[in-house]
């Protein structure tokens, strides 16, 4: 059960590029923050109202502001504007290299483990990456386009940050009461963004509306829990190897729904970037195969 509920959970996310791309066409980055957090708000404070007791130690708190902060407003700020000029499948390859931050991350602040298998994937991603953007992409390689696809690697890096603080929260928070505490939090912020306009833009054009409330529900507010919900029942590693579904599914569904062209160089950086993060994130899988043979 748990294989399919994080199956499905990568499914729903593969399709979030796409809405983000989509969103961004009716409306600026501001506007598209509010479109899709606000509901998040709603959503996650229903939550904490009808919980009879929150089990969030007082001393998580601070951390859990932060990484409220780091997992909404900074990581979607650099999303929503890359997304407005990075293809879907170049974007998903990007936000991809979370894993390689978080281990980099985690070597400087918490003295885990990076050792030559690391260093190794940590070079392979960074080459897949320049091979994405520099060569597989039909768009002209400019300025607006290099620097949209750097910020948008500011997401992942944000998510690291958020990644590695997380692993320092008291054993005694709850992850589900965490996870609606930090989305509430860092959804808060983005309240000033919200105008009636956005509303009406939104109601005026039913694919943003769609994918405003797609980003914000299943994306966000359901998502995330089923992610937490599987991730408590199966292995890290197996875990992990479902994240490499994610890539992949979005050029698939851009592939069919936007027409985009999947070019060699395109695809030949892909592997060499998912190949990268493999290393780094799936050593013991790759320990069990050496073993076997």
């Amino acid at each position: 059960m748990a294989h399919l509920v994080l199956a499905l959970t990568i499914l729903t996310w593969s399709f979030s590029f796409m809405a983000a791309v989509r969103l961004r066409e009716d409306l600026g980055l501001t506007a598209a923050l509010a479109a899709r957090f606000v509901p998040v708000l709603l959503g996650s404070g229903a939550f904490l109202i009808l919980r009879k007791r929150i089990r969030i130690p007082r001393e998580a708190w601070p951390k859990v502001i932060a990484m409220g902060l780091l997992s909404v407003p900074v990581y979607n700020v650099f999303f929503f504007h890359g997304m407005k000029t990075v293809p879907s499948g170049t974007g998903a390859l990007i936000i991809a290299l979370n894993p390689v931050f978080t281990a980099v991350l985690a070597r400087v602040v918490l003295g885990e483990a990076f050792g030559r298998r690391h260093v190794a994937g940590l070079l392979l991603a960074l080459a897949g990456l320049f091979v994405v953007v520099r060569f597989g992409t039909d768009k002209a390689v400019d300025w607006p386009y290099l620097s949209s696809a750097l910020l948008l690697a500011l997401a992942p890096l944000s998510w690291a940050v958020y990644t590695v603080v997380g692993r320092t929260l008291p054993p005694g928070a709850d992850p589900l009461d965490t996870s609606y505490a930090l989305l509430f939090v860092g959804s808060l912020p983005l309240l000033a963004f919200a105008r009636p306009s956005i509303l009406k833009t939104l109601l005026a054009s039913p694919g943003a509306l769609g994918a405003a409330l797609y980003l914000a529900i299943p994306c966000t507010l359901l998502a995330w829990v089923s992610f937490l919900w599987a991730l408590k029942r199966l292995p890290a590693s197996e875990a992990a190897s479902f994240i490499f579904l994610n890539p992949p599914l979005a050029n698939l569904w851009a592939w069919l729904f936007e027409g985009a062209k999947l070019r060699l160089p395109f695809l030949l950086g892909a592997a060499i970037l998912l190949s990268g993060v493999a290393l780094i994130v799936l050593p013991g899988f790759r320990r069990r195969n050496l073993s076997a043979r």
